[in-house]
């Protein structure tokens, strides 16, 4: 079998948990089908991967009217795109160029990058894999073209990525066309399942929920002693989506309490100067560490030496950065609109606005270290049944199911 996987990002080089997913799953994949995963062509991408990598480039002097969904070109300007000023704006991706073609804003390198993906695509495969929106014009494209099946992954949805704050119809318009024809659906939670049957009118019968993985090598990173280090970690994305207002409003109120407590704020995005501002306006500057971009290497120990990781997302399809966190023992609180939560025991939970009891859950944590060893310990246990073969192997059932019409227990 050969699937041709259009993605957006691998490490090193990536912004979220898209690129972690990519390259855990379609390397294990890859052992027993033939993987290509087409990605844009960035400055910083290793030479070479465990599974065929087709890089995207294009030639500005022999750009072809592209006819998908993903815009229409007038006089050089893309109509119909998302506000150049919105989340999108700051992805975490810099040097696309494209053969050294500067795009003018992240809508553009989207057009452009599906475009060349339907331009250089080798038909010659027997599944496309699309993963969120910022591939699915390519995909649509594509089976409409050549009539190969189509199995889109949903990592999260505009009204997730907005915080249900004026989503874009631009960008749902086209979830829902790939979620209309695509052959087989893949949600990453059962909240992502309900998302997309509640305001995009999935057909259910199509939706396979299948949970992402963790890195076995966080859980293998020795003993851990529980004594306290005072930091408490936001590790991800600065966006509405992911909450870190309520993360800085949640601090205001520790701080009270534990003065000399750090609060690490791990991560990038079009939040960063707004979070710095409120950061200053609460009088917490002191206690506010941003670190921009964290390495691969680095999230080892920003996970170690924190002794509470918090994600009071506003709606979060899955959260690997939560399993994650917990396969190194680190406890974890939660929104209740976290995806991953459904399937956690061994977590502290809450609503994303509920900064009280948000800082009550920290301060006991603070204070106790055998709460903190408990559920540290715990949890990590608990994280161990996320796996990336597990996940493949579940993947693997989907795409056979395309062909045989089978099912499997979802």
């Amino acid at each position: 079998m050969r699937v041709s996987v259009i993605g957006w990002e691998l490490p090193p080089v990536f912004s979220g948990g898209l690129g972690v997913h990519t390259i855990n799953i379609f390397s294990i994949l890859n052992r027993m089908i033939d993987v290509t995963v087409y990605v844009p062509d960035v400055d910083g991408l290793y030479d070479k991967y465990p599974f065929n990598v087709k890089k995207i480039r294009f030639n500005t002097e022999s750009l072809s009217e592209y006819s998908g969904t993903a815009g229409q070109t007038k006089n050089g300007e893309i109509e119909n795109k998302p506000d150049e000023n919105s989340y999108y704006k700051n992805s975490g991706i810099k040097n696309i160029n494209f053969n050294n073609f500067n795009f003018k804003d992240f809508n553009e390198m989207i057009y452009y990058y599906n475009k060349g993906v339907v331009d250089c695509f080798d038909k010659n495969t027997d599944i496309i894999h699309c993963h969120d929106w910022i591939t699915f014009s390519a995909g649509i494209e594509l089976k409409k073209k050549y009539g190969i099946p189509l199995v889109i992954t949903i990592h999260s949805t505009e009204i997730d990525r907005s915080g249900n704050f004026f989503p874009q119809k631009y960008i749902m318009d086209i979830e829902k066309e790939a979620i209309k024809i695509a052959d087989k659906i893949i949600a990453v939670s059962d909240y992502t399942r309900n998302m997309i049957i509640d305001n995009y009118n999935a057909d259910a019968k199509k939706i396979y929920v299948i949970y992402n993985g963790v890195n076995p090598n966080l859980i293998d990173s020795g003993y851990r002693d529980y004594s306290l280090h005072k930091n408490i970690l936001y590790f991800g994305r600065v966006t509405t989506q992911k909450g870190p207002k309520f993360f800085l409003e949640t601090a205001k109120k520790v701080v009270k309490y534990f003065p000399g407590v750090k609060f690490v704020v791990a991560g990038t995005g079009d939040l960063i100067y707004d979070m710095k501002k409120l950061a200053v306006e609460s009088k917490i500057e002191d206690n506010v560490i941003f670190t921009g971009f964290v390495s691969l290497n680095d999230k080892i120990k920003y996970f170690r030496d924190t002794d509470v990781f918090v994600l009071p997302a506003v709606s979060e399809p899955f959260g690997i950065s939560v399993i994650e966190a917990m396969s190194m023992g680190t406890p974890a609180i939660i929104s209740n609109t976290t995806g991953v939560g459904e399937a956690l025991y061994n977590v502290f939970k809450c609503d994303f606005y509920d900064t009280d009891l948000m800082a009550e859950y920290i301060i006991g944590l603070l204070k106790y270290k055998g709460l903190r060893e408990t559920m540290g310990t715990n949890g990590q246990i608990e994280a161990k049944r996320f796996t990336w073969e597990n996940a493949a192997i579940k993947t693997m059932y989907v795409y056979k199911s395309v062909f045989s019409g089978g099912d499997y227990e979802r």
